[in-house]
């Protein structure tokens, strides 16, 4: 069986004990706020309210979708509108003009909200019923008409940018990860345990970091950054949480084995 270190934490002086728990407390609430960071800085990233996984997507790869109602248009929904107000509808959803024109009278019968209203809204509307109403999808106002009518083109981050950032993180985040690992095998933990966390911590944020430039190309590397980052600020936090504890624990007897 693995025996804990000979140069423990807990063997530290008092004062050294407790400036270590005031840093670990810092890097603790770092990595609380950072999670606040992603969201406040990727926010909005892919053009839509709330923050999910198409923020990230759309600052390290990019995104390029078509507009569900356009999508349903080419395909030959509904059925039955004419072909003229199909054109119509098409054409507006391709124009850069699109909030504008949506009630321009101008545009006579080919309004859109005049042909959405007329031809759509008897079944996609939040009360609609009957067989072929899908009201999960309304229509009946502007801005659920928004929420579907609208394709995206949004750039990954520029590869400048990208690369500064990726050198930065690097440096930074690594040497945390080093600090981490160092401080946790300095403790009482099980080595099986010490020996996973350390895992966690450097497997994390190689995979996290390591995914940031063939993400531009492939987005299947976007869930590398997701989960990689999870785990790195999961080992970082526990290892932390693991060095506080021991720091403070009272020392084992010498029957211990320690």
């Amino acid at each position: 069986m693995a025996k804990t270190p000979a140069l423990l934490l807990r063997d530290f002086p008092l004062g050294v004990r407790f400036g270590l728990t005031l840093l670990c407390l810092v890097i603790l609430g770092g990595a609380g706020v950072s999670g606040l960071y992603l969201k406040t800085h990727h926010d909005n990233r892919d053009e839509r309210q709330g923050f999910n996984l198409d923020d990230i997507r759309a600052h390290y790869h990019g995104i390029k979708t078509k507009a569900p109602m356009l999508g349903a248009l080419e395909r030959g929904h509904p059925e039955d509108l004419p072909d003229a107000q199909r054109a119509a509808l098409v054409a507006w959803l391709g124009s850069e003009n699109l909030k504008q024109n949506y009630d321009n009278f101008d545009l006579g019968e080919n309004m859109p909200e005049e042909i959405i209203s007329t031809s759509c809204v008897s079944c996609h509307d939040s009360g609609a019923s009957g067989p072929d109403a899908y009201p999960q999808i309304p229509l009946r106002y502007f801005d659920d008409v928004m929420t579907v009518s609208q394709s995206r083109e949004v750039n990954p981050v520029d590869e400048k940018v990208l690369l500064a950032s990726l050198h930065a993180h690097s440096l930074a985040l690594g040497s945390l990860c080093i600090v981490a690992v160092l401080l946790v095998a300095l403790t009482r933990a099980p080595r099986l345990i010490v020996g996973l966390l350390a895992t966690l911590t450097g497997a994390g944020l190689l995979a996290d970091l390591g995914a940031w430039i063939p993400a531009r190309t492939n987005e299947a590397f976007i869930y590398a950054i997701v989960l990689g980052g999870f785990a790195f600020n999961a080992g970082v936090v526990l290892s932390l949480l693991i060095v506080i504890a021991d720091l403070w624990l009272p020392r084992r007897s010498p029957a211990s084995g320690d």
